[in-house]
Order: C-alpha cells, then structure tokens, then sequence
C-alpha cells in the first residue's frame, strides 16, 4: 500500500510540474513583444508637419488595437486614423511580425511640448508608450546670423578638437549639407586636399551615410558624414587644412514654376555638381616638458615596454635590445627613445617596424625599436633603468613609465680562450753530409708585380677598415646619416612590402607604402623631417636638387596617384604591379640625383 500510494503522490507532482511549465510559457509569449513611441523630428517649425509612430514587434501576438492618439498641447492631428505598415522577417526558424502605425501632426504653437502616452491594446492588454519631448520653434530667415544665404547644398570639415598638442589624434570629418527635396545620388572626393604640418590616416570607411536632420539659420538641412580622418599635428603653431574639393550627383524635383519639369523624363533635375569645404585653422599647443624623463613623441593611451633577446653572448656577437610601443594615440610619430648604454658597447642602426590598426574613430597598433649591441669585452653589462614619458590629452599630464635595468653577460669567445703553448728550446744539429749552393740569375724582387701586390693589400685593408669603422660610428651617433645610409634599403623594404599587398588585394596599403617608399627615400637623402612635409615640398626639394622636368613628371604623377586611390578604383593587380615597377624606376633615378 505505501509503495502505491508513493507512486500517485509522484505522478501527481510531474502533471502539476508540467501545468507550471505550460503556464510560465504561457505568460512569457504574451510578453513576447516590445513598443516603441517614435517622431521624425524632435524640433519643429510652427507649421510644419511631422510624423509620430508607434511600433509593435513580436512573435506570438494575436491581436492588436488601433493605438490611440491623446491631445497634444501645441499641435494638431491632421488624421485620428494612422497609417498602418507590416513586415514579417524569419530568422532560424523563430518568425518575428513588426507593425508600425503612423499619425501625420503639425505644430501650431512655439514652445517645448510633451507627446503623452499612447495606449494600445495587445492580446486583450492595456500597453503604453513612453512620453516623448520635442521643441516648436519659428520658421527663422534664409540667411545666418552673418548675413550669408546658405545655398541648398554644401560642405564643410569639422574637427572634434580646436587646441590639440603636437602627436594628439583629432578627428576631421567631412560633412555634406542638403535641404529637403535635394537627393544624393553618388560623391566621389578628388585629388587636393592638402594637410600640411598633419600626418594624416583615413579611419574606417563609412559604407552607406545615414543623413540626419539639422537646422542652420532657421532653415532645415539634412547633415550626412561621407569621410573620417585621423589627424595628427606633426608641430605647434597655427596650421591650416586646405579646401576639400568633391564632385556629388544630385537629383531634385522640379520646382512650381516649371510646369514642364514632370511632362519631359522624369519629373527630376539630375545633375553632378563641384563643392568645395572652407580651409580650417587649428590652433596647436606646444607640448609641455617632460619631467626627468626621455621624451618619445608619444601621445595617446601607450604602453611601453623593452626587453633584451638574450641574457648570455659571446663577446663580438650582437644581441638586440627590443623597445614596443602599443596601444591607441600617433604610433606613426613615436621616436626612438634615447637610452645610457655602459662603456665598451658598441651600437648599431635600429631597425624598425609597425603595425596600424584602424578601429572605428581611433587609430591604434604597435611599433618596435630593435637595436643591435656588441660587446668589446668578456664582462656583464647593465643597462639602466631608463624613465619615459607619454602624454595623455585627456588629462592633460604626462603618465611616466619607468623601464627597469636590463643586464646581460659577455662571456669570451673561442679565440681569446686559447692558452698560448709555452716555449720550448730547441737544439742546433749539425748538417751532415755534402752541402750544395746553386747561385740562379733572377731579377730583383721589387721589379715584381707579385711585390707591389703584397705590399699593398696590408695599406687597401687598413683604409677599407677604418672607412668601416667610420661609417659604423657615423650610423651609431648620427640619426640623420644613418637614415641617409639606409635609404634605398628601405625604400626597397617597403616595395617589397607593397607587392605582398598587391597579391593580398590590398590595394590601398600598397600604394600607401609606395608613397612611404618614395617620400621617406627623399626625406632620408635629404636629412628632411621624416613626417609633415606635403607633395609639393617634396617635389620643390628634388627641383632644388636639379631635377629635369622629365624626372618631376614622373615624381608628381606617382605621389598624386597614391593620394588619389583611397578615392578612385584602384585597377587590377596588373595595373597595381605596373606602379611598382614604375616606382623602383623613379627611386632609381632620385638616387642617381641625390
């Protein structure tokens, strides 16, 4: 009897665990659903209409009321019976139904004004939207406060700060204005936009500007952002960015006075138009001193780090002293820093390299120094803890990071390991047997050629030596000869570089590094500023240098090619591999210049 009475109790308990579940089910389906209050504008010229929609979107709904509209203090309702759309979209199976009714107002009254609710009926339920807040204003004149009339469309450049420092990032967009009734149909920017005293880098394309509604001057525009750069003042003072050039089509409706316009095509005026931005000036500061610490350039939210690649050398063999530089700020514009390395080191020309990422508004990646060191001497060296300094501009203050003291051993090489083997004395023995002397007629030796080459390869070693061992000091104490030195290597570095690009099909990296390739060969020839300098100063350079036109052709096309692809399609691999060989032909001759 216990046994069956266990077993009903059991089978009670799951039929009511099930009914729980059934139920919880049930209330979670008919809350299935989300509501949402919209208006197309939240501030509105007396008089003009605009549109507030009310949004269901569900899965399991059944049945949905007309939502109903309040009165609203300051506007009229033009229809008390929405409009009503519906889409149904499916998605791994799960089908999700969006109804969107919508009421047409006009606003009768300046002041600030409160949508009030809006109540609807959703499977026998009472829902409400939230309240929304707009602002009714008076219709202002055509022109600004300066008297300007602003045309129907036009372009303009903002920055998202007025006083950076040198190496502070700042965000240029540029931003197209239209009035209502103007539709774009196409932009392509140009070649021309110059940023001298700016390094430049374009952030992530925008794929399809979304427009927004503004109001300028009491006129209302629709504001789209077509191009995002990343700029970073290279010095301090007062710089400029040039005017930004951009051909756009319209398309507009034919105005009253054309009674013509909807007879002939298509009731539109199609037509491509020339715009140009205003220049804008920015105001840079200059960059406060570090306190006792070695200043890198390096602005931004940076993390700095060194490391040796060993602890153990051998003496006369090198080992490399890495520094990296990571994290978000001007990773283009970082130097080297300059360390205190012990006595009986020798050092030579860093390498380096890096890595930039664009993500969203920031420009972000890492940069490498590699030194190579010799020791002179069997011993073990330090290198001192070294104190480095970044600036942070949002606080406005240096952050300091302290690099401790790196220490590894020099131990002897197998040469200077050999025990010299002790002398011995030898005993004279005589000579036994007949001794014979040949007397041969034979020219002097120093009329031999033989001779003369002996005697000189000691003097031709010696020279070809302490030539090296110039250079060698000449690139360990003097940046701007070490880059000279190094130019073509480079320069052929980065070609190399652009060909992998061409074969990944990124185009526009590798026609970004044939203009690296190229200006950073004449900036290292020339001992120029490794950033900050335009085309045009680059191109008056080499004329300076002599150059015939045939060579400044040449130069001129190539650097406006490579500022233009990031606009323009970028042809084929074919194409793409044409420039290349078009710009190893270039380097070749400027290094026949310089």
């Amino acid at each position: 009897m216990t046994k069956t009475g266990s077993n009903v109790t059991f089978i009670g308990r799951i039929f009511f665990l099930f009914l729980m579940i059934g139920f919880a089910a049930g209330q979670l389906s008919a809350q299935d659903f989300t509501l949402e209050a919209t208006v197309s504008e939240n501030r509105i010229f007396i008089g003009e209409q605009f549109t507030v929609s009310v949004e269901v979107t569900g899965t399991s709904m059944r049945d949905v009321s007309l939502p109903r509209l309040p009165q609203i203090d300051g506007v009229g309702i033009l229809s008390t019976t929405p409009s009503r759309s519906t889409s149904i979209s499916i998605v791994n199976g799960r089908t999700t139904t969006s109804t969107t009714y919508s009421f047409s107002l006009i606003a009768r009254e300046k002041g600030e004004f409160t949508i009030p609710p809006i109540s609807i009926d959703i499977d026998g339920e009472r829902q409400n939207t939230n309240p929304i807040r707009i602002e009714v204003i008076e219709r202002g004149n055509l022109a600004q406060g300066d008297g300007r009339q602003l045309p129907d469309i036009f372009l303009e450049v903002n920055v998202d700060a007025e006083n950076p420092v040198p190496g502070q990032q700042i965000v240029a967009s540029l931003e197209l204005f239209f009035k209502q009734g103007v539709e774009i149909t196409s932009f392509q920017p140009t070649a021309g936009w110059r940023t001298d005293g700016f390094w430049k880098e374009e952030l992530e394309n925008i794929r399809q500007p979304q427009a927004e509604s503004v109001i300028l001057g009491g006129v209302r525009y629709r504001k789209a952002t077509l191009i995002r750069y990343a700029l970073f003042p290279s010095r301090s003072g007062t710089l400029s960015l040039s005017e930004f050039p951009l051909n756009v089509g319209i398309r507009t409706q034919p105005s009253r006075n054309e009674p013509f316009g909807s007879f002939f095509g298509s009731g539109a005026n199609q037509r491509r138009v020339s715009l140009e931005s205003k220049p804008v000036e920015i105001n840079v500061r200059p960059l406060p001193a570090a306190e006792n610490a070695v200043s890198m350039n390096a602005v931004g939210d940076l993390r700095i780090d060194r490391k040796l690649n060993r602890n153990e050398v051998v003496t006369g063999e090198t080992i490399e002293l890495i520094t990296k530089i990571e994290g978000t700020g001007n990773i283009p514009l970082v130097r080297k820093p300059t360390y205190n390395l012990p006595d009986g080191l020798d050092q030579y020309t860093p390498q380096e390299s890096s890595n930039i990422e664009r993500r969203g508004l920031s420009i972000r990646g890492e940069k490498t120094f590699t030194e190579l060191l010799v020791a002179r001497a069997p011993g073990t060296f330090e290198i001192p803890a070294e104190r480095v300094a970044v600036f942070n501009p949002e606080t406005g203050r240096y952050r300091y990071t302290t690099l401790p003291a790196l220490q590894f051993e020099s131990k002897p090489s197998a040469a200077t390991q050999m025990v010299s083997a002790r002398a011995t004395s030898g005993q004279l023995q005589p000579v036994n047997g007949l001794a014979i002397w040949s007397n041969q007629a034979s020219s002097p030796i120093h009329r031999s050629y033989l001779f003369w080459v002996l005697i000189l390869i000691p003097f031709i070693a010696l020279l070809a030596g302490l030539q090296q061992k110039y250079i060698r000091k000449k690139l360990s104490s003097d940046s701007a000869f070490a880059r000279s030195h190094k130019a073509i290597e480079t320069a052929k570095e980065r070609i190399a570089l652009a060909k992998i690009a061409v074969e990944k099909n990124e185009a526009k990296e590798a026609y970004s590094l044939l203009q690296k390739a190229i200006s950073g060969f004449i900036t290292d020839k020339l001992r120029l500023p490794e950033a900050g300098l335009s085309d045009q100063e680059l191109i008056a350079e080499i004329e300076r240098k002599g150059a015939g036109n045939d060579l400044i052709k040449k130069l001129r096309y190539m650097l406006n090619k490579c500022a233009t692809i990031s606009y323009a399609p970028a042809g084929n691999s074919d194409d793409q591999l044409a420039d290349i060989g078009k710009t190893e032909k270039l380097i070749s001759e400027l290094r026949k210049l310089l």
